[in-house]
């Protein structure tokens, strides 16, 4: 069959799926799939009860990341989830989510109190939720809630990368954060892999790779005053891949099974681990050169 039949099939199949490229379209068959594999319901209380034994109490730190399309047997809504964290870990406590901005680039300008988010719905609810404080930064924004709100979120405008230590998720290793994933797959860690890029980039020239490119972006604060922001990142030319198969290589080899742990409720597939020793781990095993990239090649040049 030669390519252009392929690709016709392919354009007819992704349109009849309601889905825009073959990554969707994978994920939704594996949707219809664990609706029919995986039957069993869980409530707010189970989710709780959950995160409990993995460390949330009161005065947590917590950071989430999540796919709320995973939450199909979940008898709840994401308020409820939400209001359940908050009311468990208290004022003395902090709620964190991602907050990646929706359909930006350098061309657009980012709006702090009202471009939504794309990293999920429950992020988006988070997003909007009162009182609730978001980092400056068109890539990988962050929303904050509870006393450590302003040390997370108001130097992000100010990283010379997206992962700095000026940033939310560098600082989430200053505040003995927990960072939780649902729905997100087995061995994933998440944005704070990062860090690791930004703080070995001036020691270990591989690491320069990923920051070669300038990019300027206008906002609009929270006073209503336009600024501007720039900041280095990656060279769209450049490959940058991990994939889960590298991920699992790294956690199942490497990582302190009291640090990381997983689990599951019905279909929905929960990890946990600590921010700082995550980071620190990650560099380590950086420095003799062990990480999660598959492209391009690590080669230790120091």
């Amino acid at each position: 069959m030669n390519k252009k039949i392929k690709d016709t099939i392919k354009y007819f199949l992704l349109r009849f799926a309601h889905v825009r490229n073959s990554a969707e379209f994978k994920n939704k068959i594996k949707r219809i799939t664990g609706q029919i594999i995986y039957t069993k319901k869980y409530t707010t209380n189970d989710l709780i009860e959950y995160m409990r034994k993995c460390g949330l109490k009161r005065g947590s730190n917590i950071f989430i990341h999540s796919s709320w399309d995973e939450f199909y047997n979940y008898e709840g809504t994401a308020d409820d989830f939400i209001k359940s964290i908050l009311d468990v870990i208290g004022e003395e406590g902090t709620l964190a989510m991602p907050a990646i901005p929706m359909f930006l680039d350098g061309s657009t300008v980012f709006d702090v109190k009202r471009t939504p988010t794309s990293a999920g719905f429950l992020a988006e609810r988070f997003r909007r939720y009162r009182k609730v404080t978001r980092s400056i930064n068109i890539q990988h924004s962050v929303c904050v809630l509870g006393p450590n709100s302003n040390y997370l979120t108001n130097e992000h405008n100010l990283s010379k990368t997206c992962w700095d230590e000026k940033s939310p998720y560098f600082k989430l290793t200053k505040i003995n954060a927990l960072i939780f994933s649902f729905g997100l797959g087995n061995y994933f860690i998440g944005t704070i892999v990062h860090c690791v890029d930004s703080i070995l980039r001036h020691e270990i020239p591989y690491f320069e790779q990923f920051f070669t490119k300038v990019t300027s972006y206008n906002y609009v604060d929270y006073d209503g005053s336009f600024k501007e922001h720039t900041f280095l990142t990656k060279d769209d030319g450049l490959i940058k891949k991990f994939t889960k198969r590298s991920r699992r290589r790294i956690v199942r080899k490497y990582f302190d099974k009291a640090k990381y742990s997983e689990g599951r409720m019905s279909n929905l597939t929960i990890g946990v681990y600590e921010a700082k020793y995550t980071v620190d781990r990650l560099i380590e095993l950086a420095k003799v050169g062990k990480t999660l990239y598959i492209k391009p090649k690590y080669k230790i040049i120091i």
